[in-house]
C-alpha cells in the first residue's frame, strides 16, 4: 500500500491499482443478473445465428470506441468480435453435446472448458485470451436467451463497482461520468484496467467482498490500489490530500509539456511509445519529442489476415507527418508468444525463446518486405527510422539491412518516393550488449528493451509472478548490460535510447541518463513525467549512480541507496 495511506491503512479494503489516479464519490454497484438458457431447438444452428449477431455488435462498438480514439480498447473488442465466431465455440458445443448433455448444459460446460484450457496455457498471449472467450460466451449466451446486452448507462458522476466488468458493457461509458471504477475481479491487464486507462479514470482491481459491503460512496487511488468504502470524513481528507498532491504535480508538468529536456548539461529526448492512431493523438497532445517504439504488431495479430502495404503505408504516413522528431518503427514482433493465426506456425514449449522478430522474417518474406516498403515509403513524409526487434547476431542485423537496400532500389524503379530512412537494433538479448561494439559499426541507432533484457538477463519468465524478485531491470548486471551499449554508441556517434517500460520509472531515467543513455522512449502519459524529474535533478546524482552501480550486489540495494537523491518532479 502506499505510504501516503498507511496511518488508515486498517479502514482500506485491499486492492490492486490498475489505473491511476484518485476518485471520490457516490457509487453505482453493477450487479448483472444471471442467465439460464431453456433447452434449444437445433442447437448449434442457433449458436451459429447469436455468435454471428454477437460478432457484429462487437465490431460496431470496436469501430466507435477506435473513433474515439481509444485504440486499445478497441482492439480488445475487435480481437473478442473474431472470437465470436470462430469454429472452437460450436465445436466444443458439439462435442458435449455428443457427450449426451442437454443444450443448455452443454453450452455452459463448453464455455467453461474453453475459459479453462486457455487459462491453463503456458504461452501467457494465448492465456490472456481466457477472458475474451469467457465475455464472448457470456454474450452469445445472452443473446440465445434473448436477454438485451446493451451496456452501462449512468446519469451522474459515480464511481462504478462490480464483480466484473466486460469490455462491451463499458465501451460506450462517458468519461465525464465515470469517475472511477472497482472490481472484485481482474489484475493490472485486465479489460476493466485497458477500459480504465482508454478512458482517462482511476480503477482499483481485486477488491473482496466488494458488493457483498454494498457502499454508497467510496474513495480510491488507481496508483496504490487503495479502497475505502462509506469513508469517514478522515478516511475521505486522506484521499483528497493524495488528489490535491496529484493535482499539483501536473501543474509541474505542464510547465514542462513542449520544453526539451536535460540532464545537467546534456540534452535527453523523451518520445513516446505508441501502437495506432489513438496513441499518435495522446503523444502529439502531450508534446512529446517525436516516437521512440512504434509498436506494429497491432496491424498483424488478431486479425484473419496481414495488413496489406497500403494499410501500413497509411498508419506510418499519419505518424510520420504529426511530428518533425523522428518517428521509429519497430518491424513486426510477432511469432513465438504473440502468435498470428494465418502463419500457422508450430507451437512452442518456451516461446520467449523461439521464433520470433528477426527470426521468422526469413520464413515469411513478403510480410517484412511489404512492412518495409510502407515504412520507405512513409519517409518521405517524415523522419522515419527502422528497429529491428529480436536480434542475437551481426549476420541477421545485417540481413535486415540488405533487405531495406533492395527494398528501396525497387522502388527507386518504380518512381515512388522514399526519404533517408535509419536501421537500428532493438537490445533485447544479451548477446548485442556484449557485441555492441561490433554491432556499432553497422546500426544508426541502439535502443534498449528492458523487459526482454532483463528477462534474458535474469534467466527468469517475466510473465511469471512468482519471479518477481528478479523482474527488476534496475539490478546492477541489467544497468551495466545498458551502460555497454551507451559507451559502444557514444564512441561512434551513434544514438543510444531506452524504449522499455523501465524508463518510466524516475529513478530508472536518472540512471539511465547517468549512464550515458540520450533519449528515453515512454507511455504517452509519463513523457512530462521523465522530463521533470530529469530537469528537477543535480548532475552531480550521476556519480553517486556510477558509484553504487559499481559496488551494489541487487536492485533493492540500488533502490534503496539512490531513491534518498533523487529530487521529486
Amino acid at each position: 500500500m502506499d505510504s501516503g495511506y498507511g496511518a488508515i491503512e486498517d479502514q482500506l479494503m485491499g486492492g490492486v491499482g490498475a489505473s491511476p489516479g484518485v476518485a471520490i464519490g457516490p457509487v453505482v454497484s453493477v450487479v448483472v443478473e444471471s442467465v439460464e438458457l431453456t433447452d434449444i431447438a437445433n442447437p448449434i444452428e442457433a449458436i451459429g445465428a447469436s455468435a454471428t449477431r454477437v460478432s457484429a455488435k462487437l465490431k460496431q462498438l470496436s469501430e466507435q470506441t477506435r473513433n474515439a480514439g481509444r485504440d486499445e480498447a478497441a482492439d480488445v473488442l475487435q480481437a473478442q468480435s473474431l472470437m465470436a465466431e470462430d469454429p472452437m465455440i460450436p465445436d466444443s458445443v458439439s462435442e458435449q453435446l455428443d457427450a449426451g448433455l442437454a443444450p443448455a448444459d452443454a453450452f455452459d460446460t463448453a464455455a467453461a472448458g474453453l475459459s479453462a484450457l486457455l487459462a491453463s496455457l503456458p504461452d501467457p498471449y494465448l492465456a490472456a485470451r481466457a477472458a475474451d472467450i469467457g465475455e464472448v460466451m457470456q454474450a452469445i449466451k445472452r443473446d440465445l436467451a434473448g436477454v438485451d446486452s446493451e451496456g452501462l448507462t449512468i446519469t451522474e458522476p459515480s464511481i462504478l463497482i462490480a464483480h466484473e466488468l466486460t469490455a462491451a458493457e463499458t465501451a460506450g461509458l462517458d468519461a465525464d461520468l465515470v469517475l472511477g471504477f472497482a472490481t472484485e475481479t481482474g489484475g493490472a491487464t485486465s479489460h476493466v484496467a485497458i477500459i480504465a486507462r482508454s478512458l482517462g479514470v482511476p480503477a482499483v482491481v481485486g477488491v473482496s467482498n466488494l458488493l457483498e459491503t454494498g457502499p454508497s460512496f467510496a474513495c480510491l487511488d488507481g496508483a496504490s490500489g487503495a479502497f475505502a468504502a462509506d469513508p469517514s470524513d478522515h478516511v475521505k481528507a486522506v484521499f483528497e490530500a493524495s488528489a490535491a498532491a496529484r493535482a499539483s504535480l501536473q501543474l509541474r508538468l505542464d510547465e514542462v509539456r513542449g520544453m526539451s529536456a536535460t540532464f545537467g548539461d546534456t540534452p535527453i529526448a523523451v518520445p513516446a511509445n505508441i501502437a495506432g492512431g489513438g496513441d499518435i493523438a495522446k503523444a502529439v497532445e502531450e508534446q512529446s519529442d517525436g516516437v521512440g517504439l512504434y509498436r506494429t504488431e497491432f496491424l498483424f495479430l488478431d486479425v484473419p489476415k496481414p495488413p496489406t502495404e497500403e494499410q501500413q503505408f497509411d498508419e506510418y504516413k499519419l505518424a510520420a507527418e504529426s511530428w518533425t522528431d523522428t518517428v521509429v518503427i519497430r518491424t513486426f514482433d510477432i511469432g513465438g508468444d504473440k502468435p498470428a493465426e494465418y502463419l500457422n506456425m508450430d507451437p512452442e514449449e518456451n516461446p520467449f525463446l523461439g521464433i520470433r522478430g528477426v527470426r521468422i522474417y526469413d520464413k515469411f518474406p513478403e510480410l517484412i518486405d511489404g512492412q518495409i516498403r510502407a515504412a520507405l515509403r512513409a519517409s518521405a513524409f517524415g523522419d522515419i527510422s527502422l528497429m529491428i526487434p529480436m536480434v542475437a547476431t551481426v549476420e541477421e542485423f545485417l540481413g535486415v539491412k540488405q533487405r531495406v537496400i533492395d527494398q528501396r532500389t525497387k522502388l527507386d524503379s518504380e518512381n515512388v518516393a522514399t526519404g533517408d530512412i535509419k536501421l537500428g537494433v532493438m537490445v533485447e538479448v544479451p548477446s548485442v550488449a556484449l557485441n555492441a561494439h561490433c554491432f556499432a559499426e553497422h546500426v544508426d541507432f541502439f535502443s534498449i528493451g528492458t523487459n526482454d533484457l532483463t528477462q534474458y538477463t535474469m534467466a527468469a519468465d517475466r510473465m511469471l509472478g512468482s519471479l518477481a524478485g528478479l523482474h527488476d531491470p534496475l539490478h546492477p548486471s541489467v544497468i551495466r548490460l545498458c551502460e555497454m551499449v551507451a559507451e559502444a554508441g557514444n564512441a561512434k556517434g551513434i544514438q543510444t535510447s531506452v524504449c522499455g517500460l523501465a524508463a518510466e520509472d524516475p529513478l530508472a531515467a536518472i540512471i539511465f541518463a547517468s549512464v550515458g543513455i540520450t533519449k528515453l522512449s515512454v507511455s504517452a502519459n509519463s513523457v512530462n513525467l521523465i522530463k521533470a524529474t530529469l530537469q528537477a535533478q543535480d548532475a552531480s546524482i550521476a556519480d553517486e549512480v556510477r558509484k553504487v552501480i559499481d559496488t551494489a550486489e541487487s536492485a533493492r540495494e540500488v533502490r534503496q541507496q539512490l531513491g534518498p537523491h533523487v529530487v521529486n518532479a
